[in-house]
């Protein structure tokens, strides 16, 4: 199991451990380059399309290794032609589900702790970079989620 938690928590960094052990940091990052980090000795770009609501995983040499469709209430991640599928299981993105291919549950990505500055991820059967991809979109969807809500009430009060 991934769990991700914030460094501080102003900051939009984060340590992310599989089982207690250390495996990477990653910041989540304004425009189109959501997050990046390296995992096993590669580099890798999470590069988003803040208007579609696509994301991208980059590898090294900017090959595309994942790429989601929009990020809505259900959304699927495209990998080595195979389709995954996620749906919001809970309110306000706190939860998705993983579907399997017969569309029952097969794993979970969570948002918890304080403020919800954790996340905890348990997809069997992915690929750990695909893990990784998976929650990092997750965050950065909530992340974008609060920053248009931002937008949204300084607009309406006139600010």
């Amino acid at each position: 199991m991934l769990h991700a938690k914030r460094i501080h928590l102003p900051s939009q960094e984060y340590e992310l451990t599989e089982d207690g052990r250390a495996l990477t940091t990653f910041s989540l990052h304004r425009g189109g380059v959501g997050a990046q980090f390296t995992l096993r000795g590669v580099d890798y770009i999470v590069r988003t399309h803040r208007f579609s609501g696509v994301y991208e995983l980059l590898g090294a040499g900017g090959t595309v290794v994942a790429t989601t469709g929009r990020v809505r209430r259900s959304w699927n991640m495209t990998c080595s032609e195979r389709v995954v599928s996620f749906r919001q299981t809970a309110a306000a993105d706190r939860e998705y589900t993983m579907m399997s291919d017969d569309g029952e549950p097969a794993g979970t990505i969570r948002r918890t702790g304080h403020v919800h500055s954790e996340a905890t991820a348990d997809l069997p059967g992915l690929e750990l970079v695909l893990q990784v991809f998976a929650l990092v979109v997750v965050l950065l969807r909530r992340r974008h989620k609060r920053t248009a809500a931002a937008v949204r009430s300084t607009s309406l009060a006139g600010g």
